[in-house]
C-alpha cells in the first residue's frame, strides 16, 4: 500500500487569538455581537525549518489579527455572534469559504480577483475548521484552511455549555506540505493528489524547534491544572497525536461529546476532524507531544523537526 493511501485511510469588531497560548476573547458584553473579518486568499513564500522557501496559499487576516503560532488567520467568536467574512481572492482560481455544517453548501465561490461576503451565525461551542471547498483537498494541502474556535455563551473556561472546565487552553492546527505539489502549482502545472506524500509537517505553521519559541506552541501549565487542547487537522493526512508523561481524556470529536471517557496517551485526529481533549496535569516536568507517524517529526527526512511540541509543567 502506498504511504498516501495508508495515511488517508485513518485508524478505525474583530476576534483575536491571545499570544499567550490561552485562547481569550476580547472583553465585551455577554450578548451576541457582530464580528467582521476580512481574509485574503493569496500566494506567499514560506520559509521552512531547513531554510528552504516554498510557495504556498494562505488566508491572511487583513485586520492584522494573526492566528496562533505562525498562522496568518484564525477565527475566535462566541455562540450566537453574527459573523461576516469577506474573502478577497488573489490566487489564480476560484475559492469558496466553507465551514462544514455551518456555511451554506449553496453559497457561491468567489472568482480570482473578486471579493465576496460570507455571513453566518456562530454555531454551538467547539472547535471548527474553515477551508476552501472549491479546491477541496488540494486547497487544504496548499494552505487554504484555518481554525475557528467558538466559545460557549455562558463561560470562557468551558469547552461547551455545562461541559468540562479548564484552567487554560491551546489550539493546535496540524498541517503538512508536499513540496512537489507546491512547486507544480507555482509553475502553473497540475498535480495528482493520489501522489501526495508530504515531507514537511507543522503545528500552527511551525516545525520543531520553532515550536519552542512561541508561547502558543510551547504548552506551559501548572501542577493540578486541567488544560484543554484543541487539535484541528487542517492537512490531508491523519495525525495520531502522542503524549509523553501524561494521559488525556477526549471530550469531543467534531463537537460530538464522547460518552465513554477513556484515558489515552495517543489520540487519533482524522482528516477533516477537530478533537478536543482535557489534560490533567499530574506531574511536573517537560515532555514531548508529537504525531506518532514517524515522518511527521522530520523535515524533508531530517529528525527531529516537524509536528513536535514541548509540554512544560511547573
Amino acid at each position: 500500500m502506498k504511504r498516501r493511501h495508508f495515511l488517508k485511510s485513518g485508524l478505525a469588531s474583530s476576534t483575536a487569538f491571545a499570544l499567550s497560548g490561552i485562547t481569550a476573547l476580547t472583553p465585551r458584553h455577554a450578548q451576541a455581537a457582530t464580528v467582521n473579518i476580512t481574509l485574503r486568499a493569496e500566494g506567499a513564500y514560506k520559509t521552512l525549518i531547513d531554510g528552504s522557501s516554498i510557495f504556498v496559499w494562505q488566508f491572511r487576516d487583513m485586520n492584522g489579527i494573526s492566528g496562533p503560532g505562525a498562522l496568518t488567520s484564525a477565527l475566535l467568536v462566541k455562540e450566537g455572534d453574527t459573523v461576516n467574512v469577506t474573502i478577497e481572492n488573489r490566487i489564480d482560481r476560484p475559492v469558496k469559504f466553507d465551514i462544514n455544517g455551518v456555511t451554506l453548501s449553496t453559497t457561491l465561490s468567489v472568482n480570482s480577483g473578486s471579493n465576496r461576503i460570507y455571513s453566518f451565525t456562530a454555531p454551538a461551542a467547539g472547535s471548527y475548521m474553515y477551508t476552501d471547498s472549491h479546491n477541496g483537498e488540494l486547497g487544504r494541502a496548499m494552505g487554504l484552511a484555518g481554525p475557528m474556535v467558538v466559545m460557549p455563551s455562558s463561560s470562557n473556561n468551558r469547552l461547551y455549555n455545562n461541559g468540562p472546565t479548564f484552567n487554560r487552553q491551546y489550539t493546535l492546527f496540524m498541517s503538512e506540505l508536499d513540496d512537489r505539489l507546491n512547486t507544480a502549482i507555482e509553475s502553473g502545472s497540475t498535480y495528482n493528489m493520489d501522489d501526495y506524500e508530504p515531507n514537511y509537517y507543522f503545528a500552527n505553521g511551525l516545525s520543531y524547534p520553532e515550536t519552542t519559541s512561541r508561547s502558543d506552541t510551547l504548552i506551559s501549565m501548572n501542577l493540578g491544572e486541567n488544560v484543554a487542547i484543541r487539535f484541528i487537522n487542517g492537512g490531508a493526512i491523519t495525525y495520531p497525536m502522542h503524549f509523553h508523561g501524561y494521559h488525556v481524556n477526549v471530550a469531543t470529536r467534531n463537537r460530538k461529546i464522547e460518552t465513554r471517557i477513556i484515558e489515552k496517551d495517543t489520540v487519533q485526529v482524522n482528516r477533516n476532524e477537530c478533537v478536543d481533549v482535557i489534560l490533567p496535569v499530574v506531574q511536573r516536568g517537560a515532555y514531548p507531544l508529537h504525531t506518532h507517524y514517524v515522518p511527521g517529526v522530520t523535515a524533508n527526512g531530517s529528525y527531529a523537526n516537524g509536528g513536535l511540541i514541548i509540554m512544560s509543567a511547573s
